[in-house]
């Protein structure tokens, strides 16, 4: 299984199965051009499940200061752009074509019903209960502001978590 270090925290992610736009060369020709990307994205068999993944850390944040006010505009951009990235694959534009050689097989095609897709932001931050109040307030924003878009996609699952939970329940996330 693959081991990867990002902001702090060690992730596994299965093999053969996972992948990270930032390192498709398709991408990198894009990257210029206003594009964002999640940092992770794998299939998960057992669940018939394409997961997508962006990981922030904020633990360098004091008690009085606050997560960025353009924090909420970059996730919907990294989701809704991770996102088309995959639909010009599964529709097979000529970017896309160039992506579905860079992807694993398993995510090659649209996870159909009652297969789905999840999309994850985990956030390394300092033990504050402040901080933890504004995670949950940006996770309702988020899903606020997404709702429509991820209908489209049938994504039903959007969870923003802090680092401790994600360490507690997702199992594949450690920290460094």
């Amino acid at each position: 299984m693959p081991i990867y270090e990002e902001s702090g925290l060690r992730i596994t992610l299965p093999d053969e199965h996972s992948f990270r736009l930032q390192d498709c060369s398709s991408y990198v020709n894009l990257k210029g051009n206003n594009l964002s990307e999640m940092d992770f994205g794998w299939w998960d068999s057992t669940n018939d499940t394409l997961s997508l993944l962006e990981i922030k850390d904020y633990s360098h944040l004091t008690p009085l200061e606050r997560l960025p006010d353009h924090l909420l505009e970059k996730l919907i951009n990294k989701v809704t752009d991770s996102v088309m990235i995959l639909a010009s694959v599964w529709s097979g534009t000529l970017q896309g074509q160039n992506f579905y050689r860079e992807l694993p097989v398993s995510c090659q095609v649209f996870p159909t019903h009652p297969k789905k897709i999840k999309v994850f932001f985990i956030f390394k931050i300092s033990d504050e209960i402040k901080i933890k109040q504004e995670l949950t307030d940006i996770r309702d924003k988020l899903k606020n502001k997404m709702l429509g878009r991820l209908m489209l996609f049938d994504i039903t699952n959007l969870v923003l978590v802090d680092h401790e939970t994600a360490i507690k329940f997702m199992g594949m996330i450690a920290t460094v």
